[in-house]
Protein backbone atom coordinates (compact mmCIF):
# COMPACT_ATOMS: atom_id res chain seq x y z
CA UNK A 1 0.00 0.00 0.00
CA UNK A 2 1.19 3.49 -0.80
CA UNK A 3 1.73 5.77 2.21
CA UNK A 4 0.02 9.15 2.34
CA UNK A 5 2.25 11.96 1.10
CA UNK A 6 3.56 14.44 3.67
CA UNK A 7 2.93 17.80 2.05
CA UNK A 8 4.94 20.91 2.84
CA UNK A 9 4.16 24.47 1.76
CA UNK A 10 7.31 26.63 1.64
CA UNK A 11 7.04 30.42 1.28
CA UNK A 12 9.98 32.72 0.52
CA UNK A 13 10.79 36.09 2.04
CA UNK A 14 10.73 39.35 0.09
CA UNK A 15 8.90 42.18 1.85
CA UNK A 16 5.98 43.70 -0.04
CA UNK A 17 6.64 41.20 -2.86
CA UNK A 18 4.77 38.73 -0.69
CA UNK A 19 1.74 40.12 -2.52
CA UNK A 20 2.78 37.84 -5.39
CA UNK A 21 2.79 34.80 -3.09
CA UNK A 22 -0.53 35.71 -1.50
CA UNK A 23 -2.10 36.19 -4.93
CA UNK A 24 -0.94 32.74 -6.06
CA UNK A 25 -2.39 31.17 -2.92
CA UNK A 26 -5.67 33.11 -3.11
CA UNK A 27 -6.17 31.95 -6.71
CA UNK A 28 -5.68 28.31 -5.78
CA UNK A 29 -7.68 28.59 -2.56
CA UNK A 30 -10.77 29.74 -4.43
CA UNK A 31 -10.66 26.83 -6.88
CA UNK A 32 -9.75 24.38 -4.12
CA UNK A 33 -12.85 25.25 -2.10
CA UNK A 34 -15.05 25.01 -5.18
CA UNK A 35 -13.67 21.59 -6.16
CA UNK A 36 -13.11 19.91 -2.80
CA UNK A 37 -14.97 21.91 -0.17
CA UNK A 38 -11.74 22.10 1.83
CA UNK A 39 -9.47 25.02 2.55
CA UNK A 40 -5.94 25.40 1.24
CA UNK A 41 -4.34 24.98 4.66
CA UNK A 42 -6.22 21.70 5.24
CA UNK A 43 -4.08 19.99 2.59
CA UNK A 44 -0.66 20.64 4.14
CA UNK A 45 1.03 18.74 6.96
CA UNK A 46 3.54 21.53 7.54
CA UNK A 47 4.00 25.13 6.43
CA UNK A 48 7.33 26.92 6.58
CA UNK A 49 7.81 30.56 5.70
CA UNK A 50 10.46 33.22 6.14
CA UNK A 51 9.94 36.96 6.65
CA UNK A 52 6.93 37.99 4.55
CA UNK A 53 6.48 34.28 3.78
CA UNK A 54 6.44 33.68 7.52
CA UNK A 55 3.64 36.22 7.94
CA UNK A 56 1.64 34.42 5.26
CA UNK A 57 2.39 30.99 6.76
CA UNK A 58 1.32 32.08 10.23
CA UNK A 59 -1.79 33.79 8.90
CA UNK A 60 -2.91 30.65 7.07
CA UNK A 61 -2.19 28.42 10.05
CA UNK A 62 -4.10 30.71 12.42
CA UNK A 63 -7.20 30.48 10.25
CA UNK A 64 -7.00 33.47 7.90
CA UNK A 65 -7.93 32.92 4.28
CA UNK A 66 -5.43 33.57 1.52
CA UNK A 67 -7.75 36.31 0.26
CA UNK A 68 -7.62 38.02 3.67
CA UNK A 69 -3.83 37.83 3.64
CA UNK A 70 -3.76 39.27 0.13
CA UNK A 71 -5.72 42.28 1.42
CA UNK A 72 -3.05 42.68 4.11
CA UNK A 73 -0.64 43.70 1.33
CA UNK A 74 -3.00 45.84 -0.72
CA UNK A 75 -4.64 47.63 2.23
CA UNK A 76 -1.73 47.97 4.67
CA UNK A 77 1.37 48.01 2.47
CA UNK A 78 1.56 51.79 2.12
CA UNK A 79 1.16 52.25 5.89
CA UNK A 80 3.90 49.71 6.67
CA UNK A 81 6.28 51.15 4.06
CA UNK A 82 5.38 54.86 3.85
CA UNK A 83 7.00 56.90 1.10
CA UNK A 84 8.46 60.38 1.64
CA UNK A 85 9.29 62.72 -1.23
CA UNK A 86 10.95 66.11 -1.67
CA UNK A 87 13.16 67.53 1.06
CA UNK A 88 11.62 65.14 3.57
CA UNK A 89 12.72 62.24 1.39
CA UNK A 90 16.34 63.42 1.38
CA UNK A 91 16.31 63.90 5.14
CA UNK A 92 14.87 60.44 5.59
CA UNK A 93 17.60 58.89 3.43
CA UNK A 94 20.19 60.57 5.61
CA UNK A 95 18.55 59.34 8.82
CA UNK A 96 18.32 55.84 7.32
CA UNK A 97 22.11 55.68 7.45
CA UNK A 98 21.88 55.56 11.24
CA UNK A 99 18.63 53.79 12.02
CA UNK A 100 16.10 51.37 10.43
CA UNK A 101 14.06 52.80 7.58
CA UNK A 102 10.67 51.99 9.14
CA UNK A 103 9.06 51.62 12.54
CA UNK A 104 7.21 48.35 13.28
CA UNK A 105 4.03 49.86 14.77
CA UNK A 106 1.95 49.71 11.57
CA UNK A 107 3.35 46.29 10.70
CA UNK A 108 2.30 44.92 14.10
CA UNK A 109 -1.16 46.42 13.78
CA UNK A 110 -1.65 44.92 10.31
CA UNK A 111 -0.37 41.48 11.36
CA UNK A 112 -2.62 41.42 14.44
CA UNK A 113 -5.60 42.11 12.20
CA UNK A 114 -4.75 38.90 10.32
CA UNK A 115 -3.50 36.48 13.00
CA UNK A 116 -5.24 37.84 16.11
CA UNK A 117 -3.78 37.49 19.60
CA UNK A 118 -3.53 33.70 19.79
CA UNK A 119 -0.39 31.74 20.73
CA UNK A 120 1.44 29.56 18.24
CA UNK A 121 -0.01 26.38 19.73
CA UNK A 122 -3.44 27.31 18.32
CA UNK A 123 -2.22 26.84 14.74
CA UNK A 124 -4.23 24.49 12.54
CA UNK A 125 -1.14 22.91 11.05
CA UNK A 126 2.55 22.50 11.91
CA UNK A 127 4.66 25.61 11.48
CA UNK A 128 8.41 26.13 11.16
CA UNK A 129 9.40 29.82 10.96
CA UNK A 130 13.09 30.81 10.50
CA UNK A 131 14.55 33.74 12.42
CA UNK A 132 17.87 34.69 14.00
CA UNK A 133 18.55 35.13 17.71
CA UNK A 134 20.79 38.19 18.03
CA UNK A 135 21.55 37.72 21.73
CA UNK A 136 22.74 34.12 21.40
CA UNK A 137 24.21 34.59 17.93
CA UNK A 138 22.43 31.58 16.40
CA UNK A 139 19.80 30.65 13.87
CA UNK A 140 16.41 30.09 15.43
CA UNK A 141 13.31 28.20 14.32
CA UNK A 142 9.96 29.06 15.86
CA UNK A 143 7.81 25.93 15.84
CA UNK A 144 4.37 24.77 16.80
CA UNK A 145 4.58 22.12 19.57
CA UNK A 146 4.37 19.19 17.16
CA UNK A 147 7.21 17.28 18.86
CA UNK A 148 8.25 17.04 22.53
CA UNK A 149 11.44 18.96 21.68
CA UNK A 150 9.44 21.74 19.99
CA UNK A 151 7.21 22.77 22.89
CA UNK A 152 9.11 25.90 24.00
CA UNK A 153 7.39 28.29 21.58
CA UNK A 154 3.84 27.04 21.99
CA UNK A 155 2.80 29.97 24.19
CA UNK A 156 4.57 32.62 22.12
CA UNK A 157 2.08 34.93 20.44
CA UNK A 158 1.77 34.36 16.71
CA UNK A 159 2.14 38.09 16.06
CA UNK A 160 5.49 38.12 17.88
CA UNK A 161 6.76 35.23 15.76
CA UNK A 162 5.65 37.06 12.61
CA UNK A 163 7.47 40.22 13.69
CA UNK A 164 10.58 38.24 14.63
CA UNK A 165 10.90 36.53 11.26
CA UNK A 166 10.27 39.78 9.34
CA UNK A 167 12.59 42.17 11.22
CA UNK A 168 14.80 42.72 8.18
CA UNK A 169 18.09 44.51 8.98
CA UNK A 170 18.08 48.16 7.84
CA UNK A 171 14.30 47.99 7.25
CA UNK A 172 12.99 47.26 10.76
CA UNK A 173 14.57 47.11 14.22
CA UNK A 174 15.24 43.73 15.83
CA UNK A 175 12.16 42.36 17.59
CA UNK A 176 12.38 41.52 21.31
CA UNK A 177 10.21 38.76 22.78
CA UNK A 178 10.26 38.80 26.60
CA UNK A 179 11.70 35.59 27.95
CA UNK A 180 12.76 34.35 24.50
CA UNK A 181 15.33 36.82 23.12
CA UNK A 182 15.73 39.46 20.42
CA UNK A 183 15.32 38.40 16.81
CA UNK A 184 15.92 39.54 13.25
CA UNK A 185 14.73 38.37 9.85
CA UNK A 186 15.23 34.70 9.04
CA UNK A 187 16.00 35.75 5.47
CA UNK A 188 19.63 36.33 6.42
CA UNK A 189 20.09 32.54 6.38
CA UNK A 190 16.88 30.89 5.17
CA UNK A 191 15.07 33.15 2.72
CA UNK A 192 13.82 30.09 0.84
CA UNK A 193 12.96 27.65 3.65
CA UNK A 194 12.27 24.59 1.51
CA UNK A 195 15.15 22.61 2.97
CA UNK A 196 14.13 23.76 6.46
CA UNK A 197 10.75 22.12 5.87
CA UNK A 198 12.28 18.92 4.51
CA UNK A 199 14.65 18.65 7.47
CA UNK A 200 11.77 19.19 9.91
CA UNK A 201 9.72 16.47 8.24
CA UNK A 202 12.53 13.95 8.50
CA UNK A 203 13.89 14.87 11.93
CA UNK A 204 10.82 15.85 13.95
CA UNK A 205 7.75 14.57 12.08
CA UNK A 206 8.79 10.95 11.60
CA UNK A 207 8.67 11.03 7.81
CA UNK A 208 10.76 9.21 5.24
CA UNK A 209 12.16 11.10 2.26
CA UNK A 210 10.08 9.28 -0.43
CA UNK A 211 6.88 10.50 1.23
CA UNK A 212 7.83 14.19 1.33
CA UNK A 213 6.32 16.55 -1.25
CA UNK A 214 7.10 20.28 -1.30
CA UNK A 215 5.30 23.18 -2.96
CA UNK A 216 7.67 26.16 -2.88
CA UNK A 217 6.49 29.66 -3.84
CA UNK A 218 8.83 32.58 -4.45
CA UNK A 219 8.23 36.33 -4.21
CA UNK A 220 9.35 36.76 -7.86
CA UNK A 221 12.90 36.64 -9.13
CA UNK A 222 15.17 38.49 -11.54
CA UNK A 223 18.45 37.79 -13.39
CA UNK A 224 20.93 38.35 -10.55
CA UNK A 225 24.51 39.39 -11.22
CA UNK A 226 27.33 40.65 -9.04
CA UNK A 227 28.75 43.64 -10.87
CA UNK A 228 32.27 44.95 -11.14
CA UNK A 229 31.60 47.56 -8.44
CA UNK A 230 31.14 44.72 -5.99
CA UNK A 231 33.74 42.34 -7.40
CA UNK A 232 36.50 44.93 -7.07
CA UNK A 233 34.97 47.17 -4.44
CA UNK A 234 35.16 47.56 -0.69
CA UNK A 235 32.56 48.41 1.91
CA UNK A 236 30.88 51.18 -0.10
CA UNK A 237 30.82 49.14 -3.30
CA UNK A 238 29.31 46.08 -1.62
CA UNK A 239 26.83 47.92 0.64
CA UNK A 240 23.93 48.16 -1.85
CA UNK A 241 24.29 44.54 -2.94
CA UNK A 242 25.29 42.54 0.11
CA UNK A 243 21.81 41.66 1.43
CA UNK A 244 20.60 40.67 -2.04
CA UNK A 245 23.68 38.49 -2.52
CA UNK A 246 23.03 36.55 0.69
CA UNK A 247 19.33 36.12 -0.11
CA UNK A 248 19.84 34.99 -3.71
CA UNK A 249 22.69 32.62 -2.87
CA UNK A 250 20.76 30.94 -0.07
CA UNK A 251 17.59 30.63 -2.14
CA UNK A 252 19.50 29.07 -5.04
CA UNK A 253 21.16 26.61 -2.67
CA UNK A 254 17.87 25.67 -1.03
CA UNK A 255 16.07 25.15 -4.33
CA UNK A 256 18.96 23.12 -5.73
CA UNK A 257 19.24 20.90 -2.65
CA UNK A 258 15.48 20.36 -2.42
CA UNK A 259 15.34 19.44 -6.10
CA UNK A 260 18.11 16.86 -5.67
CA UNK A 261 16.64 15.41 -2.49
CA UNK A 262 13.12 15.00 -3.84
CA UNK A 263 13.89 13.67 -7.31
CA UNK A 264 13.35 9.92 -7.64
CA UNK A 265 15.73 8.66 -10.32
CA UNK A 266 14.85 5.01 -9.83
CA UNK A 267 11.96 5.33 -12.30
CA UNK A 268 12.39 5.28 -16.11
CA UNK A 269 11.23 8.89 -16.02
CA UNK A 270 12.47 10.77 -12.93
CA UNK A 271 9.68 11.78 -10.53
CA UNK A 272 9.97 15.24 -8.95
CA UNK A 273 8.34 15.79 -5.58
CA UNK A 274 9.60 19.38 -5.36
CA UNK A 275 7.54 21.99 -7.19
CA UNK A 276 8.70 25.60 -7.43
CA UNK A 277 6.44 28.44 -8.56
CA UNK A 278 8.41 31.51 -9.58
CA UNK A 279 8.30 34.49 -11.91
CA UNK A 280 11.36 35.97 -13.58
CA UNK A 281 10.91 39.74 -13.78
CA UNK A 282 13.18 42.35 -15.37
CA UNK A 283 15.79 43.66 -12.94
CA UNK A 284 14.61 46.41 -10.60
CA UNK A 285 10.94 45.85 -11.43
CA UNK A 286 10.03 45.10 -7.81
CA UNK A 287 11.71 45.93 -4.52
CA UNK A 288 11.02 44.88 -0.94
CA UNK A 289 9.40 48.16 0.11
CA UNK A 290 7.95 49.75 -3.03
CA UNK A 291 4.19 49.47 -2.53
CA UNK A 292 3.28 51.25 -5.77
CA UNK A 293 3.43 47.97 -7.69
CA UNK A 294 1.35 45.80 -5.36
CA UNK A 295 -1.43 45.71 -7.93
CA UNK A 296 0.98 44.45 -10.58
CA UNK A 297 2.35 41.81 -8.22
CA UNK A 298 -1.20 40.59 -7.62
CA UNK A 299 -1.85 40.38 -11.36
CA UNK A 300 1.39 38.49 -12.02
CA UNK A 301 0.72 36.10 -9.14
CA UNK A 302 -2.71 35.29 -10.49
CA UNK A 303 -1.31 34.73 -14.00
CA UNK A 304 1.43 32.40 -12.72
CA UNK A 305 -1.13 30.42 -10.71
CA UNK A 306 -3.40 30.08 -13.74
CA UNK A 307 -0.68 28.72 -16.04
CA UNK A 308 -1.80 25.26 -17.13
CA UNK A 309 1.40 23.49 -16.07
CA UNK A 310 1.39 25.07 -12.60
CA UNK A 311 -2.35 24.69 -12.06
CA UNK A 312 -2.33 21.03 -13.07
CA UNK A 313 0.51 20.15 -10.71
CA UNK A 314 -0.83 22.08 -7.73
CA UNK A 315 -4.44 20.97 -8.00
CA UNK A 316 -3.62 17.31 -8.73
CA UNK A 317 -0.69 16.80 -6.39
CA UNK A 318 -1.30 19.20 -3.48
CA UNK A 319 -4.94 20.39 -3.42
CA UNK A 320 -6.72 17.19 -4.41
CA UNK A 321 -9.22 17.07 -1.54
CA UNK A 322 -7.17 14.66 0.57
CA UNK A 323 -6.89 16.52 3.85
CA UNK A 324 -3.81 16.20 6.02
CA UNK A 325 -4.31 14.50 9.40
CA UNK A 326 -4.64 16.98 12.26
CA UNK A 327 -1.38 17.15 14.16
CA UNK A 328 -1.22 16.53 17.89
CA UNK A 329 0.45 19.22 19.95
CA UNK A 330 2.52 18.77 23.10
Amino acid sequence: MESQPFRILSLDGGGIMGAFTASVLATYEKECKQRTGKGLVDHFDLITGTSTGGIIAIGLAMGASAETILKFYSDSGAKIFPRTSGVGGWLKRFRDLFRPKYTPAELRKAIEAVVGSSPLRDARTRLVIPSYDTEMGRIYLFKTPHHPWCAQDGDTLAVDVALATSAAPTYFPAHPIPGRGTFIDGGIWGNCPATVGITEALSFCGQSLPDVHVLSISTTNYPFRIGEDQQLGGLIGWAPKIIETFMFAQAQASVGLATCLLRDRSQPKPVDRFRRLDYLAPKDTYTMDDTRLVGKLVEVGRSVAEMVANRTIVMNEFLDGQAAPHFQGY
